[in-house]
């Protein structure tokens, strides 16, 4: 069964598919782009990490602001805005998810450095695909999958690498 019919015959379950693959990918990418920038970039291009008020919250509090609450107010900012008017003018896909992408990092690189910003760009980038991949199913279907997408990533990066890599 290829993805077009897939998403028309079970677009809710097509879309958490999509989420949770894609964040398969992107916590390892986020975590090896912030391997790479530690070892590039100077120590003073980085500023606190944009999740560290909330890691003080202990584990539950964690998991609920980091992993279920933040990334659905983060999925309106970061994918809807930006992409539903580019999509409306018909701009191309790839520009529409880049642009997403771009505003998603700049966003988390104001609130917590370069790097931070460097790998949520990689991450928005996954997170704005599967945006854009379900958005014809309609919107709440691509919400869904773009929330599946940044809560498991934030699950697996903070819950999974984290505590295997010592961090």
């Amino acid at each position: 069964m290829n993805w077009p019919s897939l998403l028309a015959r079970r677009p809710w379950a097509a879309a958490i598919g999509l989420g949770l693959a894609l964040s398969l990918c992107s916590a390892p990418a986020s975590v090896g782009t912030a391997l790479l920038a530690n070892t590039l970039l100077p120590e003073v291009w980085f500023g606190e990490s944009a999740a560290g008020d909330i890691g003080e919250l202990g584990g539950i509090g964690f998991l609920l602001i980091g992993v279920l609450f933040m990334p659905a107010l983060e999925t309106f900012i970061g994918q809807c805005l930006p992409i539903e008017p580019l999509r409306r003018w018909q701009v191309a896909p790839q520009a529409c998810v880049m642009t997403s992408a771009t505003l998603f990092g700049t966003l988390h690189w104001m609130n917590g450095g370069l790097g931070h910003g460097l790998t949520t760009f990689v991450t928005g980038s996954l997170i704005a695909l599967a945006y854009w991949l379900c958005r014809p199913a309609g919107f709440w279907v691509a919400w869904t999958a773009a929330y599946s997408a940044h809560a498991a990533h934030n699950f697996l990066v903070w819950f999974v690498l984290g505590p295997l890599l010592g961090g």
